[in-house]
């Protein structure tokens, strides 16, 4: 066991984590592409683990790959070489239909803007991934609310994103995200479009479901604030991760 202490004021107490399960491995992780000019190399290899229950924020400059990255370990998109296993299976080797039902089933994703349908509520909203994996409507809906009541929505399941602050919109993603509870929430910026007050909000949110639901998750941000309540931070720099 590793014991790692938190950072930040909100989450100051000792966490321990067990790095022998981790739910993420990544090794000598590589992405190139082909430029104009000759192949442009993003990814230098990137090592990587992550235990369960960990909130792992990835910081560095603009352009520096992290949301391809954030994608390769999410399987949106493949490595020019290296591993990656997420849950002890092997995800490089994977085809298509494995990828989707990994990202199906065991993945959740979080993305700058929140991506949610229009004509349906938050509850529908949160609810569609469930519908698309197999759960039945009954189902699917008891799941919905009761993630929506844990990002602190209970009274707005039924408004559909037009009716909903930025925020609010924001955590529904994050509820859709956990609808099907997955191993690992992989967020790229989720308080990059919202104002200060609010964005601190969503990072407390997401600090509290680490610290008390257990759940991992692997962030990218320029939030200073968000950062600084991960368990740990890492700096992508250069093509490759070192500590903050």
């Amino acid at each position: 066991m590793r014991r790692i202490r938190k950072r930040g004021t909100q989450l100051s107490e000792n966490r321990v984590f067990d790095l022998t399960q981790p739910v993420l491995v990544a090794r000598g992780i590589r992405k190139t592409y082909e430029g104009p000019v000759g192949p442009l190399h993003i990814l230098e290899g990137v090592d990587l683990e992550v235990p369960r229950g960990m909130l792992l924020a990835i910081t560095g400059a603009s352009g520096a790959g992290k949301t391809t990255l954030l994608n390769i370990l999410g399987g949106l998109d493949h490595s020019t070489a290296g591993t990656l296993e997420i849950g002890g299976q092997r995800v490089e080797t994977m085809g298509e239909r494995e990828r989707c039902r990994l990202r199906a089933e065991r993945l959740g994703f979080v993305f700058q803007f929140h991506h949610l349908l229009p004509e349906f509520t938050a509850e529908e909203n949160v609810m569609m991934p469930l519908l698309l994996a197999g759960r039945s409507p009954d189902e699917a809906r008891a799941r919905a609310r009761e993630v929506l009541d844990t990002v602190g929505l209970r009274g707005r399941m039924l408004h559909q994103p037009a009716e909903l602050s930025g925020g609010e919109a924001q955590r529904v993603a994050v509820a859709r995200a956990l609808a099907s509870e997955p191993e690992l929430v992989l967020a790229d910026e989720p308080s990059g479009n919202l104002d200060t007050a609010t964005a601190g909000e969503l990072h407390e949110l997401l600090a509290s479901l680490a610290r008390e639901r257990h759940q991992t998750f692997v962030l990218v941000t320029h939030n200073e604030r968000l950062a600084a309540m991960a368990d740990r931070v890492m700096r992508l720099e250069s093509g490759r991760l070192s500590p903050a």
